[in-house]
């Protein structure tokens, strides 16, 4: 559901973001710890909604209405899906390769074909858990943001809640592994590309490391979750779907990284998280992005412009990981000139829907995932014409964005 927009939008983002520029370091506070999300900028912006400043209101009342929505998604863990005669196990992940179809010309639709950058609807029932894989990270982030904002411990409550159902209670917890994600009918019953959609739970992680100084959270849930994602990185570093994953020279490849580095980190594995972000440069960087920006095995896809900007998101991963573990991967570039900085100059102007790659055609693309993106760039490289991009957005695509005092 899209809210209404509210008035100056992009004048609030500007003014947030300028004082984070422009704020003295911080010493001697307590910071979140968090992964992704910047620690001084959350703690900033809370400073200024504690303080009431009229600059936040209106942010913080979209924060409230999104938080107060979240509160009535349901906990639906794995075990949640309906039962079916495949032979496996509830608590294992199952979902259904998002580009093939049943194949028209066969009479039982098998084997499903391949239909590149069109979606089929039936990855989306309720017969799989992507979808709520994907409602719950929503609603745990959304939660844990309003918590910190607020103090509302309702919210950390609900929060808790979704997290123990996936994580913990061994009734409902998902078996940490994608044996059976992206299965396609009459192929095999998983496949490694499958691992890209729990990239979905590296908000899940920050939103954790929010939760923990509340009443709701406790030491048990903590031991948990992290013994959770400590399983669940041993299987991706050593299933064969996760050493295929692990190859891909692509967003798959890119995404895999981003997955270890964030739940290392997660788990307290600084030297693992701080290995494989400190690879980054070579392996991903060099490799994926050209010297003027560009990066042609996403531009190969039948929806390049999702496909490059979904890439540059996991990039943001990867640097917000190696700052943690003193590691600068922002301002990296090889000796030819490839870095994250010259990707988000090359494709910044194209966020705007009406504005499509060179080479390429105009297609539905929404803009929105990768808004923040560009407003950490604005803080990374201390320059605000990363939010010029932003400009040709309109004001309900943008109000549908309220987690930009976090960055």
């Amino acid at each position: 559901m899209i809210r209404r927009p509210f008035p100056c939008r992009t004048t609030l983002l500007a003014v947030l973001l300028v004082s984070c520029l422009t704020a003295p370091a911080l010493a001697g506070v307590n910071l979140p710890r968090t992964i992704v999300l910047s620690p001084e900028a959350l703690y900033r912006s809370r400073q200024r909604v504690l303080a009431r400043e009229r600059t936040v209101r209106a942010a913080m009342a979209a924060l409230k209405a999104d938080a107060d929505a979240a509160m009535k998604v349901p906990v639906e863990p794995v075990t949640a899906k309906p039962r079916s005669g495949s032979g496996l196990p509830v608590r294992d992940y199952r979902s259904l390769a998002p580009y093939w179809w049943p194949d028209p010309a066969s009479r039982t639709g098998l084997p499903y074909v391949r239909r590149d950058g069109e979606r089929n609807p039936e990855a989306d029932s309720e017969r799989y858990d992507r979808g709520r894989l994907t409602r719950m990270a929503r609603a745990v982030r959304t939660l844990a943001l309003a918590w910190y904002f607020t103090g509302n411990e309702l919210y950390a409550a609900r929060a808790s809640a979704h997290v123990r159902a996936w994580f913990c209670d061994p009734a409902t917890r998902m078996v940490p592994s994608l044996e059976h994600a992206q299965r396609r009918p009459g192929h095999d019953q998983g496949n490694r590309t499958g691992i890209i959609e729990t990239a979905a739970l590296i908000p899940v992680c920050d939103a954790i490391r929010l939760l923990e100084p509340s009443k709701a959270w406790t030491r048990a849930d903590s031991r948990r979750t992290r013994e959770w994602f400590g399983q669940y990185l041993g299987w991706l570093l050593r299933s064969e779907h996760g050493r295929a994953e692990a190859a891909a020279l692509n967003n798959h490849g890119t995404w895999f990284d981003a997955q270890v580095a964030a739940f290392a980190l997660f788990r307290e594995d600084r030297e693992l998280a701080r290995e494989v972000a400190g690879l980054a440069g070579n392996r991903r960087i060099a490799t994926q992005i050209l010297p003027d920006g560009s990066m042609p095995r996403e531009l190969a896809r039948t929806r390049p412009r999702h496909c490059v900007f979904f890439n540059l998101d996991a990039f943001m991963v990867l640097a917000s990981v190696g700052e943690r573990c003193g590691l600068d991967l922002w301002h990296w570039a090889s000796p030819t000139g490839q870095s994250i900085r010259r990707a988000l100059d090359r494709n910044g102007p194209h966020l705007d829907p009406a504005d499509p790659l060179p080479g390429t055609r105009a297609a539905d693309f929404d803009p929105y995932p990768y808004v923040p993106l560009f407003r950490r760039a604005a803080l990374v490289y201390n320059d605000t014409r990363y939010l010029d991009y932003l400009v040709p957005l309109d004001e309900e695509t943008l109000a549908r964005e309220t987690s930009f005092i976090a960055y």
